[in-house]
């Protein structure tokens, strides 16, 4: 919750949201911590600074000491100086080389160095070298072709001809590698006009275009015109359909230009479809999937995306049996939209048997009942979601005004069972690469060390990585479990001097500081998304020197974005920002934190409308979803302080228009 500077907390109800152990080990290692850390904290800065200047080929200081020869990563450090020497390398190397990956076969710290130093071989073409070290099972489709132009440089007399053509028969772009086999396999004639229309149409129903046409321009026109107007219909689909109807192109591929022609521009796909319809006849004759009901449904789903009124009317015309998931989906929340909640029961009603057990469409259901007056009916439905855990059984507990408590069995960690996990040679060297911050080795460690664990032993390494204060890995490990209500253990509350201070600063409540941070990075201080945004509250760089600018803090650079101290107040600061901008609605303000303030005015409605409905209708699924999950986080937040039902009433008001456009605070 947001609070008004200096007053305090405004006081409205909160968000509702085996292995075995033997008895004398079980006594001896009752007490935490069972993974007691005996590196010595200086051996592990030393080794971190060696394996830095390996792969920055700087020179070390002074010889490797014994103790650090018998540090459990030390390994690592000699691939990584093995890796550094490869540029280049001739004799006397790739005789370490080699050695090493002899003695430590498949070891983790092997595969990079492997993959490294048989491309060096690759491209110095050393080839007997090469094909004695290859890995089929950690190849990728370069060395997989390199392998090729070993076989046809050092053993001619293979029958190379199957393997050619199952590497040539790919529907997708291959990497440099494969160009001289695959000239070499035109040499010998296998690599004929059939062949490459194969692999045409198999990049055509990969939707390489690019590589599709590149290979159709090799072929006969005559014989291959079939590739080339099914190239063109998905180019330029509102061109070419009508001749793709009259011609006959398969059902899949209309399908597939249709519905990206749809995407494009529902006025141009309306047209279009008419004119296929007027080709193919009354009644149309085209087959599924690309019935006129299936593609008269792509256009109602784009439709029903920009929140159109026009896509309620489409989708009555639209036969049941054209809706696939998507299609039973968008046509209630288009009714939502339009608040016909009459059609809304009568669609909720329709859905497939596997779809209407969801949660999700369990709570429109009972919504739609209590709208139309069907009041028992839809109070059973709130009653039975009661039973679960999340944002919808969160709604019912709204609906029936006696909040939600988190459904929460407790469970005991077998501690001996976690101890022998951690005595695990490679769980220690995960956790010895997390605290060196080498955390994609350390997570490739711990799911190779984890990997034959069943639900306990999983269980038990979830709450090891947790008190590790590895959190993501916790919460992973607690996943491939299947256990999703171990509160304790999946809402921990990391960083509290920070968040504390932010709140302080910004008057965000701290629940809601650490919902957005469980769900941006996990508690992951060094989280970085694909799109460059850093830190624990996942801010872009440029986003964070401007709200420090605005809150007349020191401006951080990229790196600085990872030090907690620095993101979480300038994240707080931002959610507070659109706190303000969107009249102090929470679910607006994660809105603009996600997809941005731009996205979240383009969805404002033009008449007020249930809250709940507003955001069943966001388009985007990621943005939608990350705003249940953050409501349904800070209702647990709530919950896990106070012990009480929460209620999300507070989230819930009306939406509708609203001046969005006035400046943030400082602006």
């Amino acid at each position: 919750m947001f609070r008004t500077f200096n007053t305090p907390p405004f006081t409205a109800g909160r968000a509702c949201y085996t292995l075995c152990g033997i008895g004398l080990v079980l006594s001896l290692l009752m007490a935490w911590p069972v993974t007691a850390q005996t590196t010595d904290p200086a051996l592990r800065k030393e080794f971190a600074k060696r394996l830095e200047n390996a792969e920055r080929r700087l020179p070390d200081a002074s010889p490797d000491t014994q103790a650090l020869r018998n540090y459990a990563l030390y390994p690592y450090l000699q691939a990584a100086r093995l890796r550094a020497g490869i540029d280049g390398a001739q004799g006397q190397t790739d005789a370490d080389v080699a050695g090493f990956l002899s003695q430590n076969e498949d070891a983790l710290w092997t595969r990079d160095l492997r993959r490294r130093w048989l491309t060096d071989l690759a491209d110095r073409h050393q080839w007997p070298l090469f094909l004695q070290h290859y890995d089929a099972q950690r190849a990728n489709d370069a060395l997989r072709c390199h392998r090729l132009s070993a076989l046809i440089a050092t053993r001619p007399d293979v029958d190379l001809r199957s393997e050619l053509q199952a590497v040539w028969r790919s529907g997708k772009q291959l990497p440099k590698a494969c160009i001289p086999p695959f000239d070499w396999m035109k040499a010998q004639g296998w690599r004929g006009a059939e062949e490459t229309a194969l692999r045409a149409r198999l990049a055509l129903e990969n939707g390489e275009t690019g590589l599709a046409d590149w290979l159709i321009r090799a072929l006969p026109q005559a014989q291959y015109a079939h590739l080339k107007l099914w190239l063109n219909t998905l180019q330029k689909p509102a061109q070419h359909l009508p001749s793709a109807v009259r011609q006959g192109l398969e059902p899949q591929i209309i399908f597939a230009a249709f519905a990206r022609l749809a995407r494009q521009s529902t006025h141009s796909a309306s047209q279009t479809l008419r004119r296929m319809e007027a080709i193919c006849g009354q009644p149309c004759t085209l087959q599924s999937p690309a019935t006129p009901g299936e593609l008269r449904r792509e256009i109602a789903l784009n439709l029903s995306w920009s929140r159109k009124p026009e896509a309620l009317r489409l989708f009555r015309q639209i036969p049941l049996a054209a809706l696939d998931e998507r299609g039973h989906e968008w046509r209630i929340r288009a009714a939502l939209w339009a608040g016909d909640w009459q059609t809304v029961k009568r669609w909720t009603q329709e859905l497939p048997p596997q779809m209407a057990q969801r949660d999700q469409w369990r709570y429109w259901r009972a919504r739609s009942l209590e709208k139309t007056g069907a009041l028992d009916a839809a109070r059973q439905l709130y009653q039975g979601l009661m039973a679960e855990n999340g944002y919808y059984p969160l709604l019912a507990g709204e609906r029936l005004r006696s909040g939600h408590t988190p459904n929460d069995p407790r469970r005991v960690v077998d501690q001996a069972l976690q101890a022998q996990i951690a005595q695990g040679p490679g769980v220690q060297r995960a956790r010895e690469l997390f605290l060196i911050d080498r955390k994609p080795w350390a997570m490739r460690e711990w799911l190779a060390a984890t990997e034959g664990l069943d639900a306990d032993g999983l269980f038990a390494a979830a709450h090891l990585a947790s008190d590790w204060g590895w959190h993501l890995l916790a919460v992973a490990s607690a996943s491939r479990a299947e256990i999703y209500n171990d509160y304790a253990l999946l809402y921990p509350r990391p960083f509290k001097t920070e968040v504390t201070q932010a709140a302080k600063l910004t008057g965000v409540d701290p629940e809601w500081i650490y919902a957005v941070m469980r769900q941006e990075s996990l508690y992951d201080p060094r989280a970085r998304s694909g799109a460059n945004a850093r830190g624990l509250l996942q801010l872009l760089p440029t986003t964070a020197r401007a709200v420090a600018r605005r809150w007349s803090r020191p401006l951080p650079s990229g790196e600085d974005l990872y030090d907690p101290p620095v993101n979480v107040p300038l994240g707080a600061a931002y959610l507070r920002e659109q706190w303000e901008r969107f009249d102090q609605r929470f679910i607006f303000v994660l809105g603009a934190y996600n997809a941005g303030p731009n996205a979240v005015r383009r969805w404002l409605p033009e008449q007020p409308m249930d809250a709940d409905a507003w955001i069943e209708n966001i388009p985007y699924n990621e943005t939608r979803k990350y705003i249940q999950r953050v409501l349904w986080h800070s209702a647990v937040f709530a919950w896990l302080d106070s012990g009480e039902p929460q209620r999300a009433g507070r989230y819930l008001q009306p939406v509708g228009p609203m001046n969005v456009d006035r400046a943030a605070p400082g602006q």
